[in-house]
């Protein structure tokens, strides 16, 4: 008799919570002027709708409610925007508002909390994106470094041709992981970081770790009292990552500022000398005049930011190119015309062919279009946020871009199965702050 009691009185109390749980949920939204909301569960909220592929269930959501969504992930509230007015409305109209992104656990730890594509934007994002803006992607550096892009890339040639003439297959990731890697290295560090297997495989690894933990699922992120438990096992996982990757860039560093020293006593170094970006990040870290004051931990988060945003996503973006040509036979053939009448049979392409030919300047984005390298884009508002039919109360929101929405028939003639050279008709995704 005790027990259906205790029972019973455990019942009533989950029934009533729940119960006060919707009741306030409901209210609340009449109140905000919140966009419709599934129903969602205690301390979970939504979390329970979204499956494997978080992009399809988004999808799936906005068919049956509308365009607009407010979603409660755990703990964070959060807007789905389907359409591609919406977005619009959501970044231009509250572009500075929207000028800030989530950190999740393992990526304030791995990135010592400097990221830039994660710091509040502010005085030092500003600072740093227009270091790597006018220096290290500035014209000069880009055509400094341009002899370094061709010679890695006749070498993966090579390799192709190679393989090609002896029947042999080619692991294509790995190569354009080869490639890209190589060129990020000596820009950024003045050396062929793949010289050696070992330090190839090295960097692979952890640029591939590091990109892998930044895109799990962790419910730490999610609940407010997990926060500090360890549900997963992720801390272990990235406290390991984080420590190979620092011992890496501190052995890099080191070398590098010895070099420095030398060159400095021997006073061999001219004011037009042409240097990598650490060089330049060391200059700005012994500058006391600087604009902004970096730290040590500052400099490996940058070298890390441009490893793993150049190394990895650019390698995929070329291998799904390559990918989408395939299977457009009719769009490979005239990309083949236009290489024989722009370059000719007798040279190899270069850079500044591309511009001379309208498939190859659309082809890129026509790809990114058909296979963006994420499926949605995650903002994080600070302030109250309104416009057109968008009302937010004076509180945090998560901002979810819903990128299905640029594949709209509003937006694309073809939306599905686009080709590759359509890529022009891409609208852009974020408006302040792409970094």
């Amino acid at each position: 008799m005790m027990i259906l009691e205790v029972v019973a009185y455990a019942t009533l109390f989950i029934l009533s919570t729940l119960l006060l749980q919707t009741t306030i949920s409901f209210t609340s939204h009449l109140l905000r002027r919140l966009p419709p909301s599934p129903f969602a569960l205690p301390i979970i909220g939504h979390l329970h709708l979204l499956g494997t592929s978080i992009h399809r269930s988004f999808h799936d959501l906005s068919l049956r409610y509308g365009p607009l969504i407010y979603l409660r992930l755990g703990s964070n509230p959060c807007v789905v925007a389907s359409t591609a007015e919406l977005a619009k409305e959501l970044l231009k109209t509250n572009d500075l508002t929207c000028a800030y992104r989530q950190q999740t656990i393992a990526i304030h730890h791995l990135t010592y909390d400097s990221s830039l594509s994660f710091v509040p934007y502010g005085p030092y994002w500003k600072f740093v994106r227009k270091l790597c803006t006018w220096e290290l992607l500035g014209n000069r550096n880009l055509s400094h470094f341009l002899p370094i892009r061709a010679k890695e890339y006749h070498r993966f040639l090579r390799v192709l041709a190679n393989k090609s003439e002896v029947g042999e297959s080619v692991n294509v990731s790995q190569e354009l992981l080869k490639l890209t890697n190589n060129v990020i290295s000596q820009m950024m560090l003045s050396t062929r970081y793949s010289e050696t297997e070992g330090q190839a495989e090295e960097a692979r690894t952890l640029v591939r770790e590091v990109t892998q933990i930044f895109g799990e699922f962790n419910v730490s992120d999610f609940i407010w009292f997990c926060k500090n438990l360890d549900l997963q096992g992720f801390r272990k996982r990235f406290e390991d990552i984080h420590r190979r990757y620092d011992a890496m860039l501190e052995r890099i560093m080191t070398e590098r500022e010895k070099v420095r020293k030398v060159k400095k006593n021997e006073e061999t170094v001219r004011g037009d000398d042409m240097k990598d970006f650490l060089d330049l990040l060391f200059d700005v870290l012994e500058d006391e005049n600087s604009e902004i004051t970096l730290t040590r931990d500052q400099v490996k988060a940058l070298i890390l930011d441009f490893f793993t945003a150049a190394t990895d996503t650019s390698a995929i973006v070329v291998e799904w190119a390559l990918t989408e040509l395939l299977n457009h036979p009719t769009v490979l053939k005239k990309a083949r015309n236009e290489i024989d009448e722009v370059v000719g049979k007798n040279r190899v392409v270069e850079e500044a062919d591309g511009p001379k030919s309208p498939i190859h300047t659309s082809h890129p984005e026509g790809n990114i279009s058909a296979t963006p390298t994420s499926p949605f884009g995650y903002k994080k508002s600070n302030a109250k946020m309104q416009g057109g039919r968008i009302h937010r109360p004076s509180q945090q929101y998560d901002i979810c871009e819903h990128l299905v929405n640029w594949k709209e028939p509003k937006v694309l003639d073809r939306p599905i199965g686009i080709p590759p050279e359509s890529g022009s008709c891409r609208p852009a995704r974020a408006i302040r702050r792409v970094l």
